[in-house]
């Protein structure tokens, strides 16, 4: 998918990574002691911004903490990252978790639902006292997907599964459950970063589904957990619903990663906060008024793409960091019902 804006020529630019944008305002002897540290995991400064020294302009952020102790240990480079990416000021920043009340979610019109095509809500998780991804060995990998295996015999009700390590599912299952966007992708990390994890790959990775598939989780993949609830209709206190129910429930086994600044932490300083992510696709009947569209979608903290069908667009949340879960389900939510009343009456 694509930005509006980037069908703009003039918005094609090559832009270096906010990593070597922020490690150029280092001063030598910040890099020398920087370059000196290590986490109590053996993860260096060099890991995490290797990927922003070798390829600057290959991704957005180009930091990534090989524990949760980089953010702290390093954060003369992951600070200044986290709070231009996030827009948030960290320094007086305390973090909320709060999945609020879901009945305070309102159902929409059904003109509205009419033009709301799925929704997902993905949530990422990663396990407290082990390292992230790319630093597991063999078996630490085995062991966190066993762990969670296990764990997964309580989720009851219409959240009850199965648990299929990817080790054991068929390319043609792969193949068929990828189509249906279910099962993830082999993550598309760069060589230099993830060397050790492509080696095991596909070991200590699987995949939970429910019977009816509206909920999933993606294990080892990017995060140690990946929590996906979805539908195709436009209830979304029903999928925000079970999204919770299934946190809750692995979190009475599992102690997630946490910071009392920047909240739940994963691999990606994008990722972090309340690592939550929205998308909804709906249908716009009028494209004609893009550039309004973009305008009113920004004022709204809401991300516009065009999907690879005729007037489809994938819309998500910007903000994962300095607000609670509630907070920004409801807001999007609202968003969504503003976005799509205004195409309704420009008919």
């Amino acid at each position: 998918m694509k930005t509006i804006e980037q069908n703009n020529p003039t918005n094609q630019q090559t832009k270096r990574s906010l990593a070597q944008k922020y490690f150029l305002w280092l001063d030598p002897c910040e890099i020398w002691c920087l370059m000196r540290k290590k986490t109590r995991f053996n993860s260096t400064f060099y890991d995490c911004i290797r990927l922003a020294l070798e390829n600057p302009s290959d991704t957005i952020c180009g930091l990534y903490a090989y524990d949760g102790d980089c953010y702290e240990v390093f954060r003369n480079i992951f600070w200044p990252v986290i709070m231009d990416y996030h827009k948030v000021d960290i320094r007086n920043l305390t973090f909320k978790h709060d999945f609020g009340d879901v009945q305070h979610i309102h159902d929409l019109s059904s003109d509205i639902n009419r033009q709301i095509l799925s929704i997902r809500i993905r949530i990422n998780r990663s396990i407290q006292g082990y390292p992230m991804i790319p630093k597991l060995n063999l078996n630490q990998l085995l062991e966190i997907e066993e762990r969670i295996r296990n764990a997964l015999e309580y989720l009851d009700q219409d959240l009850h599964g199965e648990y299929r390590s990817l080790k054991d599912i068929s390319d043609v299952d792969q193949i068929d459950l990828r189509e249906k966007s279910i099962l993830f992708q082999k993550p598309a990390y760069h060589p230099a970063i993830n060397a050790i994890a492509d080696d095991q790959w596909p070991t200590g990775r699987g995949i939970f589904i429910n019977k009816n598939q509206n909920f999933i989780i993606w294990i080892n993949e990017e995060d140690n957990l990946s929590f996906i609830s979805q539908s195709n209709d436009g209830k979304m206190n029903e999928i925000y619903e079970r999204m919770i129910r299934a946190i809750e429930k692995l979190n009475q086994t599992f102690e997630f990663q946490q910071h009392q600044r920047l909240g739940y932490l994963n691999l990606s300083p994008m990722n972090i906060g309340t690592a939550l992510q929205v998308n909804i696709h709906i249908k716009l009947l009028h494209l004609e008024k893009s550039n309004p569209l973009i305008e009113f979608c920004k004022k709204l903290d809401i991300h516009i793409e065009n999907t690879n069908e005729y007037n489809i667009f994938n819309l998500s949340n910007i903000i994962r960091l300095g607000r609670t879960e509630f907070n920004i389900i409801r807001l999007m939510w609202n968003g969504i019902e503003q976005i799509i009343k205004q195409d309704i009456h420009q008919s």
